[in-house]
């Protein structure tokens, strides 16, 4: 069997039985779907190029439990998808997927992706499933596309560097009103900007500009504003730390939101590790920018350890529980509770399982641990991600 058709087939997780009332601020969600034909209020129906039914359903949990999402193509089955259903980014009430269509008969390519965009329902609205044009680009990543929510219509930008020069950049919009994909050149607006080199994650600043960063998360920022003409990049650069790993996977130790479309969040661990590859211990910071403010400031610092003779995490007096082994990471800052960031703990970097906690920066605390469970190898690939999706996901069950 094809390695990507096993992993497609991996069996959803346990289906919440309810879902949490009320439902929370944000979640952590898995990047990528499952194949089911379950159905609850959030499921949205739409179609594929070929005009089959395809519908999408969300199955939310409190954090630091993850939530997930559930893919099905009717008169097909599972033989349809032939790789993982993505989520590339999400946005206010908006979630864009990419979903990787196999040829009946035929080999399974980038090109077969149709790309949908999921908008949760309202209280007179039954959620959507729209399918949009193919970009002008093969592949969507979910570490370069962007999304702005305008009022009645949404933008979805894409930024690629330039084949014919690394200080240009193209960017391809899409535009839900006219429903087309338009291109226009960008160009660095600083020397400063030219130590970005890949983007890791994308953020919606959001404002009357209509912001949107490209963030490297060894470096800074390329902000972007969607609602201008301006063909100019402008680059925010990350704090300065102490503590730097000299590379790898960013998103291993680091993470960056904005919070309540007020301020940059952004926040650094780094671990300490002995001999035998078993984690000793950690520590972590927060730094924070207002959207209007050229400064970053500091604010709390954590340091962990597994040795008994130090204090550690406390959860209802109690001692918090060890650290498992050396891949303690993936951080993911809550988007509505200010002090809260989810870290995964496992033994090995091949696990299927893991915990899930969450620590409280402010007072020092673990607020929750939950079980991480998939069937497929979370490796050093991102496991789960901060959506607030979940605040709209609830408004059209409100009303049945």
């Amino acid at each position: 069997m094809d390695p990507r058709l096993h992993k497609v087939l991996v069996p959803p997780p346990s289906f919440p039985s309810e879902d949490p009332n009320p439902l929370p601020g944000s979640i952590l969600l898995e990047p990528h779907g499952y194949i089911s034909d379950r159905t609850n209020s959030t499921t949205a129906d739409g179609f594929t190029r070929d005009g089959k039914p395809i519908r999408v359903t969300f199955w939310v949990s409190d954090p630091p439990r993850a939530s997930f999402f559930t893919v099905y193509i009717h008169e097909a089955g599972r033989s349809a998808i032939g790789n993982l259903p993505t989520i590339l980014n999400t946005e206010e009430d908006i979630v864009l997927l990419r979903i990787p269509i196999r040829p009946p008969g035929g080999n399974l390519h980038a090109v077969d992706s149709d790309y949908f965009v999921y908008l949760a329902g309202t209280k007179h609205k039954r959620p959507s499933l729209q399918r949009i044009p193919t970009p002008p680009v093969l592949f969507l990543s979910e570490k370069n596309v962007g999304l702005l929510r305008c009022r009645t219509r949404y933008l979805i930008a894409l930024l690629c560097r330039s084949f014919h020069d690394d200080e240009k950049f193209d960017l391809h919009l899409y535009n839900s009103k006219s429903k087309s994909w338009s291109s226009r050149s960008m160009l660095l607006g600083s020397p400063e900007a030219k130590k970005y080199d890949y983007a890791s994650k994308v953020i919606t600043i959001g404002g009357k500009r209509g912001s949107v960063g490209w963030v490297d998360l060894w470096q800074g920022i390329l902000i972007c504003d969607l609602l201008t003409d301006s063909n100019s990049l402008s680059y925010i650069p990350l704090p300065s730390l102490v503590h730097r790993l000299p590379g790898g996977p960013p998103l291993l130790v680091r993470d960056i939101i904005v919070f309540r479309k007020e301020c940059i969040k952004f926040f650094d661990m780094c671990l300490y590790v002995g001999s035998d590859f078993v984690t000793t211990g950690w520590e972590a910071a927060t730094w924070r920018r207002e959207v209007s403010s050229t400064e970053w400031k500091k604010g709390h610092g954590i340091k962990v350890s597994n040795d008994q003779a130090f204090p550690n995490l406390q959860e209802d007096g109690r001692r918090g529980l060890a650290l498992k082994g050396a891949y303690l990471g993936f951080p993911a800052l809550s988007l509505h509770d200010d002090h809260v960031v989810y870290i995964m703990d496992k033994r090995d970097l091949l696990d299927k399982e893991a915990s899930v906690i969450a620590v409280d920066m402010n007072n020092k605390t673990l607020k929750g641990v939950a079980d991480f469970v998939s069937g497929r190898p979370l490796g050093y690939t991102l496991a789960y991600f901060q959506s607030a999706i979940s605040m709209y996901l609830g408004l059209w069950a409100s009303t049945r």
